[in-house]
C-alpha cells in the first residue's frame, strides 16, 4: 500500500477512536465537528477531512494538530507555553451563558491555553456547565473572538457565541439568517429554534475542548 494511503487511513482509525472515546454516534460527532453524518462516515472510510475540521478534532483529541493529523513523530521539538485564554462566561442550563464579564477581551474568570493553529488574534472561551447542550459536556470549552459588535456572513450556518439585543441573554447557538432584515434564526441541537430574534453581536466557536 503507497505510503499516503496508508497516512490516510491512520487518521481514519484516529477519528473513529475519537469519536468512541466521546462515546458519540457519527451523527453527534457530525455535530460537534459542524458537519453532516455523511462526513465523518467518509472520513472514518479514508476520506480526508479540510484543514479546519481536522484543527477542531485535533482539540477534541487534546493533542497537536500535526501529530492528529500524521501521527507520532519521532522526536518533536519543545513547544512554547501556549498563550492565555480568559474564560468570561458559563453556558449552562437553556443554553445561556451565565457569569459573564461582557468585554470583548474581558478580564476573565480564570485562564486556559490557546488553541493550536487558530491566529494570533487574541480570543476568549466559555466554560458548559450541565449537560443541556449533549453532546457537549460539563466543563468543555468553546473559544470565539470577538472584535466588532454586530453579526458578520462568516456566523451564518454556523455554531456561534450570540448576544441577543435589548439587554437579552448571552446564547451558544448555530445562527441562521432570519426572515427580515438583521434578524436571525437560533438552532439548538435539542430544543425548538428560536425564530425571527434581533442580536448585538455573534462569534463563530472556533474551537471546542473536552475537559
Amino acid at each position: 500500500m503507497p505510503k499516503d494511503a496508508r497516512k490516510d487511513l491512520e487518521l481514519a482509525a484516529r477519528i473513529r477512536a475519537l469519536r468512541h472515546g466521546l462515546a458519540l454516534s457519527q451523527a453527534g460527532f457530525a455535530e460537534l465537528a459542524g458537519v453532516d453524518q455523511s462526513n465523518v462516515s467518509r472520513w472514518e472510510n479514508g476520506a480526508i477531512p479540510d484543514d479546519p475540521h481536522i484543527r477542531r478534532m485535533a482539540d477534541l483529541a487534546q493533542c497537536p494538530l500535526a501529530q492528529f493529523r500524521y501521527g507520532e513523530a519521532s522526536e518533536e521539538p519543545p513547544k512554547p507555553p501556549a498563550e492565555a485564554v480568559a474564560v468570561v462566561g458559563y453556558v449552562g442550563a437553556g443554553q445561556e451563558v451565565l457569569a459573564y464579564d461582557d468585554h470583548a477581551l474581558g478580564g476573565g474568570l480564570e485562564e486556559v491555553g490557546a488553541p493550536e493553529g487558530d491566529g494570533d488574534t487574541p480570543m476568549v472561551a466559555v466554560r458548559v456547565r450541565g449537560d443541556s447542550m449533549h453532546p457537549m459536556r460539563d466543563g468543555w470549552l468553546l473559544f470565539y473572538r470577538r472584535e466588532d459588535h454586530g453579526v458578520q456572513d462568516d456566523c451564518l450556518n454556523r455554531l456561534c457565541i450570540v448576544k441577543v439585543a435589548d439587554e437579552g441573554p448571552i446564547l451558544v447557538k448555530e445562527l441562521r439568517r432570519g426572515y427580515r432584515g438583521n434578524h436571525f434564526v437560533l438552532s439548538s441541537w435539542n430544543a425548538p429554534p428560536m425564530e425571527d430574534i434581533r442580536l448585538d453581536w455573534a462569534a463563530p466557536v472556533l474551537s471546542i475542548r473536552p475537559s
